[in-house]
């Protein structure tokens, strides 16, 4: 996924019109930066074919032209300021028809920050926290968190849920140093941990997880389980509380 700033769009325009109302007194530092940025725009927004445009010959010519003024403070002089009008008015009748195949997607709104679900997961933890865990379980809580953002519950939901049973490998392991299970799974390490006689994990900590394996984690293994979005995002409340609560002992 590619992000881009939408404003780069408006820019587009201002510059296209900016340039397609040159004249003789305007300044080459004016036209020129004006340009410039046109071009940059219009790379960042993928313009391929309005890009080829700029490559025909009388376009290059203008350019020369531009380039050849003495210095920035120069002005374009009618003949230059004219050139630039017909070619920026060119590229407008390129650029439109090119613009209404370009797509902007709006990220709606969730209970959790924009910001934080898109690029900076590790926000929706205590300082820290997000660090401590595997690669994998953090890969998982960043398409989790993407997931609920692009409106992609279930995937959302699966993802966490594996985010969360990584993490409770760690933790299972961080408690249980002698006879560990062959083949952990989530209840057989529920089970371990409960019945720990000296340094038991927090009993709502124990029974949180419980509640996340009957509720959530076995039923979505169901191949027609599928989830709403709210009903996601009450499942990556539940997972972020408990992943922070193990990782704090890590």
């Amino acid at each position: 996924m590619i992000v881009k700033d939408s404003y780069s769009y408006i820019r587009i325009g201002l510059n296209i019109r900016l340039l397609r109302n040159v004249t003789e007194k305007s300044k080459k530092h004016l036209a020129k930066v004006s340009l410039d940025s046109l071009v940059e725009d219009l790379k960042v927004g993928d313009f391929q074919v309005t890009l080829a445009a700029m490559e025909s010959t009388k376009f290059d010519k203008m350019l020369s032209a531009l380039d050849a003024l003495e210095s920035d403070e120069t002005h374009l002089g009618a003949v230059l300021a004219g050139m630039i009008r017909d070619e920026l008015s060119v590229i407008e009748n390129v650029i439109f028809p090119e613009s209404t195949i370009k797509r902007i997607y709006i990220l709606p709104s969730r209970r959790f920050n924009s910001e934080a679900l898109l690029n900076s997961p590790q926000n929706l933890f205590k300082d820290g926290t997000f660090k401590k865990l595997n690669a994998i379980a953090q890969q998982d809580i960043s398409s989790a968190c993407r997931c609920i953002l692009f409106g992609e519950a279930t995937a959302a939901a699966f993802h966490i849920l594996r985010a969360t049973e990584d993490v409770l490998k760690s933790y299972y392991l961080h408690h249980k140093k002698q006879r560990r299970l062959a083949k952990p799974m989530w209840g057989s390490m529920l089970n371990e941990l409960k019945s720990k006689t000296k340094n038991k994990p927090p009993a709502t900590l124990l029974t949180s997880l419980d509640l996340i394996r009957t509720a959530y984690r076995n039923p979505t293994q169901h191949p027609e389980a599928t989830y709403e979005i709210d009903s996601a995002q009450d499942l990556i409340g539940v997972c972020i509380d408990a992943i922070g609560k193990m990782a704090s002992e890590l």
